[in-house]
């Protein structure tokens, strides 16, 4: 009995697998036409301004939002690959040998360091070599699950008579009181992925340029890069300082400044602290407050169903799934209330 529990278990992992690598794309590319639907409807007005031909005005919008979109990552990489190669730069040829030929060493003696450890655990270290195989194969993953999500989001932008067939279809086949329940649920919805994704970004941004206005005050090296890694991770709750944190340890240690460890560490635990107690709870003013332990739940759920994209939708979907059933308590409450009045009146 417990064998066929254990291989349904095993299947049912499967199944769900399958239907993440089918619908993450789908659901990312909603996400994404979520996302921008506003930034596309105010370029799409203001070219509705200047000529009246709306199917152009759309598709120039949504064009134009994505021009943007690429020109920020542009952006963002260039500060990066110019910051990386200023450093480089810097560099003698025969220090980059020298350096290479350590680390090269440094790493064999860890590898071998690991191998013996793992083999004294009677663990095979073949599972281990595989992780940059994997790596690889979870990046062409991702990559492509963003394009199809991006080509997805292109044409819910472009083309809004599937949102228009699909409402068609709900008046069609359900009744006043369904569609009332389904326009609440869109509402809450609304109100919770709003106020946490956009919220999350704005503060990820607010914490990216803190951080690397601070470092680099403190003449941290690569502090923008570091600043941007930190952002970024912190789109996700927790993810941020693991980030920001594991970047100043790797780049302090290639540089060999142990000082410098000390002090950007200092620097972002105070960024943390600011942004956790002030700035984060004001961008997300709107959202429904989430208890920690359910975040975390929420985190290790998404993470596990969808990978990076489980995790970005896991803590909203949560608060709305806490929403919903505050609303359910307070019903079934008021429910309880009023037949207790009607047994007292009888």
């Amino acid at each position: 009995m417990g064998r066929i529990i254990v291989l349904l278990s095993g299947k049912a992992w499967e199944i769900l697998d399958f239907i993440s690598v089918v619908f993450k794309p789908l659901v990312l590319g909603l996400v994404f036409t979520y996302l921008f639907t506003p930034v596309v409807n105010a370029i799409e007005n203001k070219m509705l301004a200047s000529f009246n031909k709306p199917k152009t005005a759309r598709i120039l919008a949504v064009v134009l939002n994505y021009l943007i979109v690429l020109l920020a990552i542009g952006i963002i990489l260039g500060i990066i690959v110019v910051t990386v190669t200023k450093s480089i730069s810097s560099i003698h040829p025969s220090e980059i040998k020298q350096y290479l030929a350590v680390l090269g060493d440094q790493f064999s003696n860890f590898q071998s360091t690991i191998e013996k450890q793992l083999s004294s655990m009677n663990i095979n270290f073949g599972t281990v070599g595989d992780f940059i195989g994997k790596l690889i194969s979870g990046i062409k993953s991702g990559a492509s699950t963003l394009l199809f999500a991006v080509i997805f989001s292109i044409y819910f932008l472009i083309d809004r008579s599937i949102f228009r067939y699909w409402n068609d279809v709900l008046n069609t086949f359900t009744s006043e009181k369904t569609r009332e329940r389904i326009k609440t649920l869109a509402k809450d919805s609304d109100k919770v992925f709003s106020g946490y994704i956009r919220g999350q970004s704005i503060d990820a941004a607010i914490v990216g340029v803190l951080s690397s206005i601070a470092l680099l005050i403190a003449g941290i090296p690569y502090a923008v890069v570091i600043g941007i890694l930190t952002g970024l991770g912190n789109l996700v709750p927790y993810v941020g300082p693991v980030v920001g944190f594991g970047s100043l340890i790797i780049v302090c240690l290639a540089e060999g400044s142990i000082a410098h460890i000390a002090i950007g560490g200092i620097i972002l635990a105070l960024v943390m602290f600011i942004d956790g107690n002030i700035i984060n709870p004001r961008m997300l003013s709107s959202n429904v407050e989430v208890h920690p332990v359910l975040v975390i739940i929420a985190l290790l759920a998404g993470g596990r169903v969808g990978g990076i994209v489980g995790m970005l939708v896991a803590v909203p979907v949560a608060a709305l799934l806490k929403l919903r059933f505050g609303r359910y308590l307070e019903k079934k409450k008021l429910l309880k209330e009023r037949a207790g009045e009607e047994n007292a009146n009888q």
